[in-house]
């Protein structure tokens, strides 16, 4: 087996709740320093985060993240003190590998999770790598107020939510790079942000894609050592600018910075998927779920990568297992249902999807939903939700696409075309998938030969 080890979130033993942000920060800044390690197999934060304040045995933590070794620990701070405590236990046996207690000032945190880290590589370093391992860590910046407030936005970076977790988010980077100007992988979490929020539609294409690019590059331009950098990087070329030879270059540069990273595998897995490789797609997300197996963004990626290599059961079956893992989570319902759409099981993808728009009311649902209604002959439904998604447009993103796809699946096909046209010509992300769409659902009578001369445009 090879040499593992999951960090569980550092309990927040201050008086203050509104500082768990810091006990979270100081785990998963562990987590990152501890992936850099060649030969050494971390579990990755959202995994390690879901069994946060959990009363489970180790044992049961180990088996469920595939991992030997598992640390875990204490932070408490009053002013400018900080009491850490930290335990590295052998999860098989119980036993206790190596434990300390830091009191320290908080000017000395950077320092103190080196220490850590360095501290659990040499305490199991016979036993997982057979020799003490030349190890340096990269310190982002050394200023601890912008410290913090970089932590404070990878919290809701993190919580993969809706748009007002994301603003939040950059706000605090924007505030850790006005203390530290040079702060480069502050600059990538907002080009993160500002992908994400573009891709699930939260903000216009027009105002965020050049503060993704104006952030990305400036993140490569102060530091191009950073694997985060070079994952904003390749998304960006992936799914707008759908330059798959310049995204390979830099999905590489990102292994070769940091290879123990969950979210590069995903977006590889997608990468490959896009490209028709589904064996080379299902390796990455493998890779993913192994580093990463309660991620709910993996896992829902997972889910595509198995739809797009038309393994809809295997797809179904993601989607169900990452509506048990979080049942308010939008994306394990879409993918169950947009799936069932597929092989025409219609009673039970309306129930899934109705239950993702009830979630998440935008356009990404409503059109599914109204594909739904489109090719299963409700044909008034389909169009009451395209006059849901005309209204929803005043307020919201609802792309193109969206719009298309309903009017595609009523057969009015002129319409659907110059929306999908329109599409192209902004590269909207949901085109990238346009081919499959065609495959699954816009075949025999509802085809188009203008439809697969649009597919021959983007790929």
């Amino acid at each position: 087996m090879q040499p593992s080890i999951a960090v569980l979130p550092f309990a927040n033993l201050s008086n203050d709740p509104e500082e768990e942000y810091f006990s979270d920060g100081i785990t998963e800044e562990i987590i990152n320093v501890l992936s850099r390690v060649p030969g050494l197999q971390v579990a990755g934060r959202a995994s390690s985060f879901t069994f946060k304040g959990s009363n489970e045995d180790l044992h049961s933590i180990s088996e469920q993240l595939n991992v030997r070794h598992i640390l875990k620990g204490s932070v408490a701070s009053n002013g400018n003190q900080l009491l850490i405590n930290a335990q590295l236990v052998n999860a098989a046996g119980g036993s206790v590998i190596w434990s300390e207690q830091y009191d320290r000032e908080l000017d000395d945190i950077f320092d103190i999770q080196d220490e850590i880290a360095l501290a659990i590589l040499g305490a199991i370093k016979v036993e997982l790598l057979g020799e003490e391992p030349a190890v340096t860590f990269k310190r982002y910046t050394n200023n601890k107020d912008a410290y913090q407030l970089y932590l404070r936005g990878r919290f809701y970076h993190n919580k993969f939510a809706g748009g007002d977790e994301y603003h939040k988010a950059i706000g605090y980077f924007e505030s850790a790079i006005e203390l530290d100007p040079t702060y480069a992988i502050a600059y990538a979490g907002i080009a993160s942000c500002y992908l994400n929020m573009w891709f699930y539609r939260h903000m216009p294409a027009a105002k965020a894609l050049p503060l993704m690019k104006e952030a990305t590059a400036q993140a490569l331009a102060l530091d191009d050592e950073i694997a985060e950098s070079y994952i904003a990087l390749a998304r960006m070329q992936m799914l707008y600018e759908w330059d798959f030879g310049s995204a390979a270059n830099a999905f590489k540069k990102a292994t070769d910075l940091n290879w123990n990273t969950a979210e590069l595998h995903v977006q590889f897995a997608l990468y490959w998927g896009l490209l028709g490789h589904a064996s080379m797609a299902e390796k990455e997300i493998a890779t993913a779920l192994e580093l990463e197996p309660f991620s709910l963004i993996n896992n829902f990626y997972a889910g595509y990568v198995y739809w797009l290599s038309a393994n809809f059961e295997s797809a179904i079956a993601q989607g169900r297992k990452l509506t048990a893992l979080e049942p308010n989570f939008w994306g394990g319902h879409m993918i169950t249902g947009a799936n069932l759409i597929t092989l025409k099981d219609y009673p039970a993808a309306q129930e899934a999807l109705e239950t993702a728009l009830e979630i998440n009311y935008n356009g990404i649902t409503l059109s599914a939903c109204g594909a739904l209604f489109g090719l299963s002959g409700e044909h008034e439904s389909a169009r009451d939700i395209l006059t849901q998604m005309n209204a929803l447009s005043k307020t919201q993103v609802v792309s193109n696409y969206d719009m298309g796809i309903v009017h595609a699946t009523l057969g009015d096909t002129e319409i659907a075309v110059e929306y999908f046209q329109n599409a192209v010509s902004q590269h909207e992300p949901p085109m990238l998938f346009f081919k499959y769409i065609v495959r699954d659902w816009l075949s025999g009578t509802l085809h188009d030969v203008r439809y697969d001369m649009l597919v021959e445009l983007i790929l």
